[in-house]
């Protein structure tokens, strides 16, 4: 599988956890919400402790400092009252990136994904 590739199915990854938790937030289900939150948490750090500095640059530095910021808000946002629209917020952009790493791996967007399969109910595996 190329690089590009695995960088989008983490992130994939990475936003059904942040749903999971989304979800089990809303039903009250505190470890599982912590459980998805947590996991969510490791493929940000995963994604960190890959960066290639010797030849990212200021690219990885910059997706370092976007992963880290990340990951804290994500945690913080734990227990929080809003805790539910912090998820959303924090998906949301990590969504907008996901896109951007798929565009430079040749992948469609999440959006170009939905109008490929309307019918398609997508439910966190």
């Amino acid at each position: 599988m190329h690089p590009l590739v695995a960088v989008v199915r983490l992130f994939d990854e990475m936003l059904v956890q942040i749903r999971r938790g989304i979800q089990a937030t809303e039903a009250r289900r505190h470890e599982d919400s912590f459980i998805a939150i947590a996991k969510a948490g490791l493929i940000l750090q995963g994604l960190s402790h890959n960066l290639r500095f010797d030849k990212g640059g200021d690219v990885a530095e910059t997706l370092l400092a976007t992963y880290t910021k990340n990951c804290i808000a994500l945690h913080a946002a734990y227990g929080r009252p809003d805790a539910v629209a912090r998820y959303r917020t924090i998906a949301a952009g990590l969504a907008e990136l996901r896109d951007a790493w798929a565009a430079a791996a040749g992948m469609r967007s999440l959006a170009e994904e939905a109008q490929a399969a309307p019918s398609a109910v997508r439910r966190p595996s």
